[in-house]
């Protein structure tokens, strides 16, 4: 008796063994910022501008990648205009800037916070947004940033006013296909941080 409780109980080990069971073994990290969670689908322009908050705060690379237009999904080619003093200081960052491009700053901006620093985003709506049918909106936002970052010589507060042109793509979420910054004050709008992040 004693011996066929034996026989069953290795069976059993050497089944749960040979599914493939990796309860033990460790997995790789993840890259810091990457997937903190997912947000929910923009479904509107009103979700966008909280997950394009939402994206920015959780240093969330895969969700801020996915408020820009995608011209296969959206027959748009995404388009940032900078203000005209970052677009003299960074001619050649600005000069072919795309989705790639802005995924990419902000991935290059999020490698140089502290993991336990989360930037800050302050939107104010100074006039409600334009609408056009159903199918396209243009908010105005003026915005702060405080970002603390390790990069010497650069500030750490941005402030500005942007306008940002939203519209749903095939799937029907909303995305910002043209984003056109203005700077308040001087060398400190979004734009010198996309100018001094993309290097």
């Amino acid at each position: 008796m004693r011996s066929d409780r034996a026989v069953i109980g290795l069976t059993l080990l050497l089944l749960l063994g040979a599914a493939g069971c990796d309860l033990f073994e460790t997995r790789d990290p993840e890259p810091p910022g990457t997937d903190n969670q997912s947000l929910p689908f923009a479904t509107d322009d009103q979700v966008l501008l909280q997950n394009f908050q939402s994206a920015f705060q959780q240093k969330n690379i895969t969700e801020y990648e996915k408020l820009f237009a995608d011209s296969a999904l959206h027959g748009r080619t995404f388009l940032f205009v900078p203000n005209q003093s970052a677009a003299v200081r960074y001619p050649s960052v600005f000069a072919a800037w795309n989705t790639d491009s802005e995924t990419d700053y902000f991935r290059k901006l999020v490698g140089a916070l502290d993991a336990s620093s989360a930037p800050r985003m302050v939107l104010a709506f100074p006039a409600p947004p334009v609408r056009y049918q159903n199918d396209s909106a243009v908010h105005t936002v003026e915005y702060t940033l405080t970002v603390q970052h390790d990069r010497p010589g650069v500030t750490d507060q941005f402030t500005g006013r942007s306008e940002l042109y939203m519209a749903p793509n095939a799937l029907g979420l909303w995305t910002v296909y043209r984003w056109v910054d203005y700077e308040t004050k001087k060398d400190s709008g979004w734009s010198e941080l996309k100018g001094q992040f993309s290097k």
